[in-house]
């Protein structure tokens, strides 16, 4: 069986695991966690050992690879630390501070020829390929408009008005509709953010990625929950998507009309899928490629620069 190290066992780790329990492929064969006593009750729940250090969890038996879920701000030290030790990375988003902290994580992986791809699940499932699919075929002509917004309140919880920990709506959701518009057009023209800053951290923005021929219209906020929709309006038709991050389902009318479904487990796809790149050994994901990660990694920095936020650790 393929065996995973997980680094980190807090919200995130626990929902993947849930998603590979009783998988006949893949186990979880080792766990860490800053907090002894946290990883002890995770590994418990999920048939795993749990170890004193992440460098005893990365050497245990049956590791295969391993999988980063701790704050974002300690994603590119733990990315290095997996690399030294020469097991590849699947790394939760935002998968660094900066774009400068990727380029030197990816760096590192094509100096030690190992596999680093960044835990953006939406791009390793059904949902969103058949989305681009779609597009690529012309399905609704010409693109026009695409409005997108991703607004719950999160607000509450602690992580998010920490700047030490990468807080706000941006970084944290705001990838996901910035991430979406990326694979679908690329790069855009240029990009204005506008937005509402609160003790370091932002708290709602409206991001505007200019195409040329259309605009990109996107709407974050961690307190404001209007919920989670992208539509794409073409010159002969539109395609929706409700939650679109994680989507079930994507709508396509126009010329044509099509309800696509989805009901597979995201994130049991996207691990199987990275573990299958990883036993053929490649050092890059299809699903997820570098560029990719630090495009967005880059458009993420300028809606910061805009919007005047610096975390801590950028100031040092």
């Amino acid at each position: 069986m393929f065996g995973w190290a997980f680094l980190g066992c807090g919200n995130i780790a626990a929902q993947v695991a849930e998603e590979l329990k009783g998988n006949t492929k893949m186990r979880i064969a080792s766990c860490w966690n800053r907090t002894p006593a946290r990883a002890e009750a995770f590994a418990a729940a999920y048939e795993s050992k749990a170890y004193p250090t992440a460098e005893e969890a990365l050497a245990a038996d049956g590791v295969c690879a391993a999988y980063v879920a701790v704050t974002a701000n300690k994603h590119l030290d733990y990315i290095a630390l997996c690399l030294e030790r020469g097991v590849p990375v699947l790394c939760e988003k935002p998968f660094t501070v900066n774009v400068g902290e990727a380029e030197k994580a990816f760096a590192l992986a094509k100096k030690k020829g190992l596999y680093l791809a960044e835990a953006m699940w939406t791009w390793f499932n059904a949902p969103a390929q058949t989305v681009r699919a779609w597009l690529n075929a012309g399905k609704i002509g010409a693109v026009k408009r695409v409005r997108a917004k991703y607004a719950e309140r999160y607000i509450d919880i602690p992580r998010f008005t920490s700047p030490e920990l990468l807080g706000g709506a941006l970084v944290d959701i705001g990838v996901y509709p910035i991430r979406y518009c990326y694979e679908l057009f690329g790069m855009p023209r240029a990009v204005t953010c506008r937005g509402e800053v609160r003790s370091g951290v932002d708290v709602t923005e409206t991001i505007v990625l200019d195409y040329g021929a259309f605009q990109a219209e996107l709407y974050v906020s961690v307190e404001d929950p209007q919920g989670e929709e992208m539509i794409v309006e073409g010159s002969e038709g539109s395609i929706r998507i409700p939650q679109f991050h994680c989507a079930r389902e994507a709508f396509l009318t126009g010329r044509e009309r099509a309800h696509f479904c989805d009901d597979a487990p995201k994130y049991g796809v996207e691990f199987a899928r990275a573990a299958e790149e990883i036993a053929a050994g490649k050092k890059e994901s299809v699903f997820a490629p570098p560029q990719a990660t630090k495009d967005t990694m880059r458009l993420l920095d300028e809606c910061r620069r805009q919007l005047g936020v610096v975390y801590p650790m950028e100031c040092k």
